[in-house]
């Protein structure tokens, strides 16, 4: 099982999770069609769904195109009448709502091929605690390090209270981390107010050794597997 990033941050987000049979299911679908579509190298037979965490044009560019082309899409942030779980060939997924500066916003619990992983983005800070889970992988926002966030930024409200810092990143791995963990992907990082080396650095002390601890960027290929890093 691996996870590659088509993209991340402002200018689009989208990332495709792989199980041991190439099937694949999109998180979050931010990119024009085409560039989704060439991110999975055009194999558009293996993509079982889609799941979208909200409305934004920056995750949810794609869902008319995609869902045109006969895809499931999982868009739990327009539904009257929530469902909270939904099956896509080899995965299953749970949604749980994230704060996102009064956008209704979701977070993902996914299992597949024995493994569970979790994707938060755009979150303020999370209200749930997965630790009796023991989730094994982490695909999570680390939008700013609040030293580098001015209060003068034309959107300094939104970035706030629509986005995590990293001490609400550490802290959510902290309080949620087990002996199951091992890969912690940083995704959506802000370009002026994160420095990366950093951000991984911090993180890395927070789960220690046996975890791998990467930074999401356009065609990175991370591997989810079971054994200590």
């Amino acid at each position: 099982m691996f996870i590659r990033c088509i993209g991340t941050g402002s200018s689009g987000n989208c990332y495709a999770l792989y199980d041991n049979d190439g099937k694949i299911l999109l998180l979050d679908l931010g990119l024009a069609r085409k560039e989704i579509l060439k991110g999975i190298d055009f194999n558009v037979s293996d993509v079982v769904g889609a799941v979208v965490s909200h409305g934004h044009g920056d995750h949810a560019k794609a869902v008319k195109d995609f869902e045109n082309m006969g895809i499931k899409v999982w868009k739990p942030f327009s539904e009257r009448n929530l469902t909270d779980r939904m099956k896509f060939e080899g995965f299953s997924v749970q949604c749980f709502p994230l704060p996102h500066n009064r956008v209704a916003n979701f977070g993902f619990y996914i299992k597949a091929d024995g493994q569970k992983t979790l994707y938060l983005t755009d979150y303020e800070y999370c209200r749930f605690n997965f630790k009796s889970l023991q989730v094994n992988h982490v695909l999570i926002e680390c939008n700013y390090q609040q030293e580098l966030v001015s209060r003068d930024l034309v959107n300094y409200e939104h970035k706030i209270r629509g986005h995590a810092s990293l001490e609400t990143c550490k802290s959510f791995i902290a309080a949620n981390k087990t002996n199951a963990l091992r890969t912690v992907v940083l995704c959506h990082m802000g370009t002026e107010t994160t420095i990366v080396e950093e951000c991984l650095a911090e993180v890395q002390k927070v789960v220690g050794e046996g975890v791998k601890c990467v930074c999401a960027v356009a065609g990175l290929e991370t591997e989810l597997s079971l054994t200590p890093f």
